[in-house]
């Protein structure tokens, strides 16, 4: 898994390390592109950037340009962590993130003893006038992501989000599924929501640190996140995005 993993964090995507997405697959379309690029607002920091210019083709056969997490298709991330974080930028054309939770049915039905574990996919949808409303069905919930220009910060309460959606208990996360537009800089699992950058685990800044070579090990390290526009999807019926005062 990734070399960024704590009890209370765990990374799937870190642009800074050597190898940021060695626990990836990636498909690239004709006209798709997948490529490690350096971003002007970040100081030229290296990001991933998926994107894909041609128009999307009605043929099943077709397969869009994409990144999987985990790579193997038939295994799971398993992780328990309730809430994901994702730093992306918005490119301002259509794109969609999606994930997929296991979640348990909080009250049994009668002569079931078992609870019954479901996988639920959840798909967000940017800069699109095909999906203004969230769409649910008994597997999937289509939410629109309203997003700041630039970077973004998106905090997604998974408990909250499989309660209000599916009326079901959080479990765990087992995939997310990465496909154009955007810009990622890091996708990572916590235990809860932190209200500033100085309740983040003194450990996570120390690894940021090793990774980055710097000299100075008793530099002061400021998360780069901050740098982004911060949204939390939490916990009302009708998902609406909101950006958190600093």
């Amino acid at each position: 898994m990734s070399k960024l993993n704590y009890d209370n964090f765990e990374y799937l995507l870190c642009t800074v390390i050597e190898n940021p997405l060695v626990q990836w697959s990636k498909f690239i379309s004709l006209g798709g592109k997948i490529k490690r690029v350096k971003d002007n607002l970040l100081k030229n920091d290296r990001v991933i950037e998926v994107i894909e210019k041609s128009e999307r083709s009605n043929s099943k056969d077709y397969i869009p340009t994409l990144l999987n997490c985990p790579a193997d298709p038939e295994a799971s991330l398993d992780i328990k962590l309730p809430v994901l974080v994702l730093v992306l930028k918005n490119l301002k054309l259509e794109g969609k993130i999606e994930f997929q939770v296991s979640s348990l049915n909080p009250t049994p039905l009668p002569r079931i003893i078992d609870e019954c574990d479901c996988r639920r996919r959840f798909v967000l949808v940017a800069n699109t006038t095909r999906e203004k409303i969230q769409k649910i069905t008994v597997t999937t919930a289509f939410i629109p992501l309203v997003l700041a220009d630039n970077w973004n910060k998106v905090e997604i309460n998974l408990i909250t989000l499989c309660k209000d959606i599916y009326s079901t208990d959080y479990k765990s996360f087992q995939r997310i599924v990465l496909h154009p537009n955007f810009r990622f800089r890091r996708i990572y699992l916590h235990d809860h929501h932190y209200q500033n950058n100085n309740d983040v685990i003194s450990e996570l800044y120390q690894a940021l640190t090793d990774l980055n070579s710097l000299k100075n090990k008793k530099k002061s390290i400021k998360d780069k996140s901050c740098q982004t526009q911060s949204i939390i999807i939490n916990s009302k019926p009708k998902i609406k995005l909101k950006k958190l005062k600093k």
